[in-house]
């Protein structure tokens, strides 16, 4: 980002061109701090505008912008000497102005919205405005990481006193607020910012101000550019990060670890029940996610995880979500995620049941859209003693014929209890399932007790 105040010698604003929209002509006005630049459109009547108050407000020369021309103002000889006085006009009042950089000014060129310091008195007068409203209500926020660098470094180095600033301006406004956040959106963008060369994905910042925080949530963040999570470890309790390249859970839960190889215990996120990392590029689950003792809910959905593994020392997670995935074989699942309640692996290529056996837990399973096509995989769901969901829709065994009769067979006096598919057993359903039942205990040779309809 730019910033003003330490580049007052390397600032200039110039007047490169002009281009007419709907048959007005706009001068483009390009501004240059330090290294970076922006530019802005604005059309001579503008400039009238601003030469006005500032010369009304701010002492400034009332005879030094070009005079306005009626007559034959589109003509390219007199557009081009426009331009170059314009220009000349502009780092005149630059020179004159840049101890007090009225407001007025400010917003002219946009400082508002690409220079830290400006920046800042911007969201310092927001928060002044709605912050007791916002306090009151969800304590939610969303900023970009152009802000938080903003914060970030306003936080590292004091800036100069500004002649007749408006208290309203003052950055303890945004601290304030900060603070007192439960709720963070950070949406990040690794695009150019508007009309600059700012892209903001390549802005290191900090959460350090933040004390408060139960709930974070990353949407297409750099996250090798958070250098310090201050106290969010600590205070988080739901931690979701979405749309971003990260092919490591460590590159996540450590993003501000400089060696992440090394797992200690600074590094815990003490309080973390829920952590949603969908869309990411996720390729496995390293054991990263040891850093996460209490996690409950934990949801890998769109990701290219291929196998369920390191789940086996959170004895507290009751929820798995890997839909969207490169799951094809699932065995001795009992002894990586023996304690689920709650398993989503839809839309993977599953085509085996059978290390789903033991998951004496589960009471929902979803296997939607996945390769199971026999039938008789659904012996190994049968003895399941919790289980009530399952969702077998998008797989070639659910075009099988009589399926839903031939599904809920398998759970014998369970039946009744079985929700497929969404829908629970007609009790046309469950007569033909008795049938079933009767007639594959005689075929196994055994008596049938017709004295105890199971299904009714």
């Amino acid at each position: 980002m730019a910033c003003f105040w330490l580049n007052q010698n390397d600032t200039l604003i110039e007047i490169p061109s002009s281009e007419e929209i709907n048959n007005i002509t706009y001068y483009k006005i390009v501004v240059t701090v330090g290294e970076i630049k922006w530019h802005v459109l604005h059309r001579y009547s503008e400039f009238f505008e601003l030469h006005n108050q500032l010369v009304t407000d701010h002492g400034v020369s009332k005879d030094i912008l070009p005079s306005k021309k009626v007559i034959r103002n589109k003509c390219p000889i007199f557009i081009e000497n426009r331009r170059k006085g314009l220009e000349e006009y502009c780092q005149k009042i630059l020179n004159y102005l840049k101890r007090t950089m009225p407001r007025i000014f400010i917003e002219f060129f946009n400082f508002h919205v690409y220079d830290i310091f400006f920046l800042l008195q911007n969201l310092a007068m927001k928060f002044f405005v709605e912050a007791d409203l916002l306090l009151s209500s969800t304590r939610s926020y969303t900023l970009t990481p152009l802000e938080l660098h903003a914060v970030s470094e306003c936080l590292k180095k004091p800036f100069p006193t500004v002649e007749n600033t408006d208290s309203r301006y003052d950055f303890t406004h945004v601290v304030d607020l900060y603070s007192q956040l439960k709720t963070l959106t950070v949406n990040g963008n690794g695009n150019s910012y508007l009309n600059s060369n700012i892209i903001p994905n390549q802005l290191p910042f900090e959460l350090v101000s933040f004390k408060e925080l139960t709930s974070l949530v990353l949407i297409k963040v750099s996250l090798d550019k958070i250098t310090s999570l201050g106290n969010v470890r600590t205070t988080v309790q739901k931690l979701c990060v979405h749309n971003t390249n990260m092919s490591s859970i460590s590159q996540i839960l450590q993003c501000d670890v400089l060696h992440k190889c090394n797992l200690d215990s600074s590094q815990i996120w003490v309080n973390v029940t829920v952590l949603n990392l969908t869309n990411n590029n996720l390729i496995d689950i390293d054991k990263t996610i040891t850093l996460v003792p209490n996690l409950k809910t934990l949801i890998l959905d769109s990701n290219k995880i291929s196998c369920i593994s390191g789940l086996s020392e959170l004895p507290n997670l009751s929820h798995l979500s890997l839909s969207n995935n490169l799951i094809s074989i699932c065995n001795q699942l009992h002894t990586k995620i023996g304690n689920i309640t709650t398993l989503n692996l839809s839309q993977n290529s599953i085509t085996s049941l059978k290390g789903f056996r033991k998951l004496y837990s589960l009471v929902t399973l979803n296997l939607s859209c996945n390769k199971i096509d026999d039938i008789e995989e659904i012996t190994y769901l049968g003895d399941l003693p919790c289980l009530e969901n399952l969702i077998l829709t998008g797989n070639f065994v659910a075009t099988t014929i009589d399926y839903r009769i031939k599904v809920l067979e398998h759970f014998k006096e369970r039946t009744k209890d079985i929700c497929l598919d969404n829908e629970k057993p007609t009790q046309s359903e469950l007569d033909k399932v008795s049938v079933l039942r009767a007639l594959r205990i005689v075929k196994e040779g055994k008596a049938p007790d017709l004295t105890n309809n199971a299904y009714t």
